[in-house]
This record gives C-alpha cells, structure tokens and sequence, in this order.
C-alpha cells in the first residue's frame, strides 16, 4: 500500500478541478502556478497579520475584544479561521521547499511537492479537530519552549550552511526568518485553537502575556513577521513594478507599514497589564 500516492492523488485531483489553477498548470506549467500561488497566499497572511495585530490591540479595553470575539463567534468566522491554515501551511512547507532546493541541493522537486502537499493536508486535518472540539489543552511553558527550541535549531542550521555566501544580508536573514517560522506559526496556530479561551478569551490571553517570557517570544515573533512579510513584498515590487517613481514610492509607503504595525504590535506586548 502505497500511503504516500494515496495521500497525493485527492489533492492533485482537487487541483485541477479548480479552473484557473487547472488552466496555468496545463499552459504555463505548475512551476508557475507554485510560484505565485507562494507570493499570494504570503501576502493573504500579511492581510490576516495586520489584522491580528489590530484584534489583539482590542486587549487595552477586554470588554471591547471579548465583544469582538463573540462578533466572530460563528461558523462562517470559524471556517474562515480553518481556511486560513491553507495559505499558511502551503506557504511554510513550499518556502521550505525552496530553501532545501537552494541551498541543501535537495533537487527532486516532484518528491519534496509531493510530500509538502501531503503533510499540509494532514494539518489542516489535525487543525480542523481541534477547532471542533476545543477542549484540549497542554501546558504553555513546555509547549512553546520546545517549539522555540526547533525554531532556532532550523536557524542556526541554516545561518551555518548560507552566511558566507554570496547572497546579500537582507536575502540571509530573509531565508532564516522563515526557517524560523516554519514551524513557529503553524504551532502558533493550533496552540490558538485547541483550547477556545486560549485565543478568545480576554481574561485568559491577557493573563498568558503577563509572562516575560511570553512577552519576549511574542515581541520576536512579531519582528521576524514583519520582516519576512516586507522583504518578500519589496521582492515582488522590485520584481514587478518599472516604474522607478511608482517602486520608491510603494517601497516607502512598505517600510512605513512596517514601522506602523510594528510599534502597535511592540506596545500592546511590552505594555499590556
């Protein structure tokens, strides 16, 4: 029994039932369609971090997020909460993709698609459970200090295999940002959802960010976000846009952002009581 081919075959058939993916994948190749398919689903995350951002600064006044919560406590919400694991996990798994075909010489690139795909739909699986049932839980310390610890031993393995390339600086720490977030924002994700106040309940995340070491994972985790966000945006502007006017001008409008959602994000971490 072949698990692997079992695994990939509904998905690659519910592919090419989709048109347009169906269609650039049979006459662009599906090089292309994972090319943008990776910028696109990036830059819905971007859309769903700021508004992360805006939600949990809600937090100043627990009434008015836990009113905003209920707001969003249905099934439409809910679905769309589920839906987002897609772009994520797809956006994870085909960066890492990316990073073992650069830089680890990992060329079979049919293989790493293959398993990518796999393990993405075993999480989204996993991840739908738990937003079911709601009523898991594990203790946050040994949770996210294992998951911390992977993260940065995926960094250092990367800093080591590309710093003295060639590449430029901003290019490096773009990489091994995201190596640092591969499983950091998957991990992010289910710890949000497998216990319903966890994520929702403005007693209990204001009470889980008074932990210093809370605080500083999530003040690094909103710095290495926003970099990685707004380095793979500068890419597609330099890629993109030729008008040297119109470029400087959405790359300033780019680092305004940035410094914008970053300092919201700063505060209501450092200085949420």
């Amino acid at each position: 029994m072949n698990i692997e081919r079992n695994l990939e075959r509904p998905i690659l058939d519910l592919l090419d039932r989709i048109p347009i993916l169906s269609f650039y994948g049979n006459t662009r190749g599906w090089k292309f369609v994972l090319s943008w398919s990776h910028r696109i689903a990036g830059l819905v995350l971007v859309l769903y971090l700021l508004f992360h951002i805006y939600t949990l600064s809600l937090l100043s006044s627990p009434s008015l997020f836990t009113a905003k919560m209920g707001f969003y406590d249905n099934l439409f919400f809910k679905f769309l909460e589920w839906i987002l694991a897609v772009p994520l996990i797809f956006h994870a798994f085909n960066g890492t993709r990316l990073i073992l075909y650069e830089n680890f010489g990992k060329r079979d690139n049919q293989q790493m698609i293959r398993w990518s795909l796999s393990l993405g739909a075993i999480y989204i699986v996993l991840l739908g459970f738990f937003m079911v049932t709601g009523n898991q839980s594990v203790p946050a310390p040994f949770f996210w200090l294992n998951i911390f610890i992977i993260s940065v031993i995926f960094c250092y393995y990367l800093y080591q295999k590309i710093w003295n390339t060639q590449n430029s600086r901003l290019w490096k720490l773009q990489r091994i940002s995201g190596a640092f977030l591969l499983v950091m924002l998957p991990a992010h994700m289910v710890f949000m959802h497998i216990n319903y106040s966890v994520g929702h309940d403005a007693a209990t995340v204001i009470a889980r960010m008074q932990h210093y070491s809370v605080k500083a994972l999530d003040l690094l985790i909103i710095i290495v976000v926003l970099y990685h966000a707004a380095f793979g945006i500068y890419s597609i502007i330099e890629d993109y846009i030729n008008n040297r006017v119109l470029r400087k001008g959405l790359t300033i409008l780019l680092l305004l952002s940035v410094i914008y959602f970053g300092y919201v994000g700063a505060k209501f971490t450092l200085f949420l009581t």
